[in-house]
């Protein structure tokens, strides 16, 4: 079985863990390889360009290659590479990492333009370049081994790719055609194709001319029209695909609105299984990540909440407004934390409250979603809805409503019970209910 996905997004992700944890564990193939996928997903670039087996750490900015007198520059956003006055190219970190980790390094031709795009992987080498026209418009991308090997040649314009393999070169016109080819390279079991996405995916499953049992999973929207390679599924026209999965219930509901009877019994629900790490100690600690000091009426929660300890965490150093709540005794700052100051921070509180202006940061709602923490928001800062009661954001200009449901949920095993529900928690037996594939998931 394989779960194909188009890019990894968070969606996706929920899909692998929810189904590994049904049992449904074949190989999880990502088309869009930006070279940091988990350990437990894999490409065709990471096949072919030897990434699957690799070891080695991520690139930190200032270790990216440069000439002798160059020099490097960065912040916590991006680092720029400088010959004296001159400015020759952009460092962009991977996002996910919270640190400076290089991911793609865009170099500049005289006129300041992107003429070349190195992009690294989890491993710290470049395993993929982009080259640009003098309209910055990608015509190639160029993908090699760890040896600076050419494996794989996009052309961007045409569509077509180049594989140099195993001592001969074959040319696919399309990206199934490739696709086709890794599995049987890679000695995939292609029988079964789970994916979630009417691009690519749904295209590889649609012309594959081996019979097998395919299910589309829908995590996306439904508008007033069924989307036109869904209404090939339900007119019975993806000989492979027999079943689609909805995985937002307004979404489910809206689409079975459009549909026949018999084109509904195609169609099933199911959210998701969320990681559950340990479960809530209804303690009075309420957790705070911050980016800036502007924390909405975190003076009033402070003053009002004496019985509760408030832990305010940054990435970065504290202005000195934010260092002044220091002064109060149910008050706790931290700067500059790790990731590993981070994860004891959330093992230390039950409460987070989703209240500072500016970005999330660490995935905080998420990561306290699956901590089994209550979650609290004002409608002016919140930042994930899809992990929050929606009685459990308040009004910015009512403060004390927040503080009422904190004092009258002293135990909070049920109320994070309920946080779980609405948002669409599933078990795993309710997978291998709705999931149809007979003998093919082993």
């Amino acid at each position: 079985m394989i779960k194909l996905f188009d890019w990894l997004n968070s969606e996706s992700l929920d899909l692998n863990f929810s189904l590994e944890r049904s049992g449904f564990e074949g190989t999880c193939v990502v088309i869009t390889d930006d070279g940091f996928l988990p350990d437990d997903m894999t490409s065709p670039y990471s096949f072919f360009c030897g990434m699957t087996s690799d070891c080695g750490k991520p690139l930190y900015f200032n270790q990216v290659p440069i000439p002798k007198l160059w020099q490097i520059t960065g912040t916590n956003n991006q680092a720029e590479i400088w010959n004296h006055v001159t400015k020759k190219a952009t460092i962009y970190y991977h996002q996910a990492s919270q640190k400076r980790i290089v991911k793609n390094v865009d170099w500049l031709d005289a006129e300041g333009k992107v003429r070349k795009t190195d992009h690294y992987n989890k491993f710290g080498w470049i395993f993929a370049r982009t080259y640009f026209d003098e309209n910055q418009h990608a015509i190639f991308k160029k993908y090699q081994t760890r040896d600076k090997k050419e494996v794989l040649v996009e052309n961007l314009v045409t569509g077509f790719t180049l594989l140099n393999w195993g001592g001969k070169t074959y040319v696919f016109r399309t990206k199934m055609d490739l696709l086709y080819f890794y599995f049987k390279e890679a000695g995939l079991n292609y029988s079964s194709i789970l994916y979630n996405s009417l691009a690519t995916s749904f295209l590889t499953s649609f012309y594959l001319q081996e019979s097998g049992q395919d299910i589309l999973f829908w995590q996306e929207g439904i508008q007033d029209t069924i989307p036109g390679n869904m209404k090939l599924i339900l007119d019975g026209k993806a000989k492979r695909t027999q079943q689609i999965i909805i995985q937002h219930k307004g979404a489910y509901e809206r689409l079975i609105s459009l549909l026949s009877p018999e084109q509904a019994q195609m169609v099933h629900y199911l959210g998701y299984i969320y990681p559950n790490r340990r479960q809530t100690q209804s303690r009075k600690e309420i957790l705070i990540l911050t980016n800036s000091d502007q924390i909405t009426q975190l003076d009033y929660l402070v003053s009002k909440l004496s019985g509760y300890h408030f832990h305010i965490a940054a990435l970065t150093e504290m202005s000195q407004y934010l260092m002044n709540f220091g002064k109060y005794s149910n008050v706790h700052l931290y700067q500059n934390i790790s990731q590993a100051d981070a994860t004891t921070l959330f093992d230390m509180c039950d409460i987070y409250l989703d209240i500072n202006q500016g970005n999330e940061i660490l995935d905080a709602i998420r990561t306290a979603f699956e901590m089994n923490m209550l979650i609290l928001a004002f409608d002016t800062t919140q930042h994930n809805p899809s992990f929050v009661i929606s009685e459990h954001v308040f009004s910015a200009s009512h403060p004390e409503l927040m503080v009422q449901c904190l004092l009258s949920h002293t135990d909070l095993s049920d109320i994070v019970e309920k946080q779980r529900l609405l948002a669409n928690q599933e078990s795993k037996e309710h997978y291998q209910d709705i999931i149809r594939l007979g003998e093919t998931n082993d």
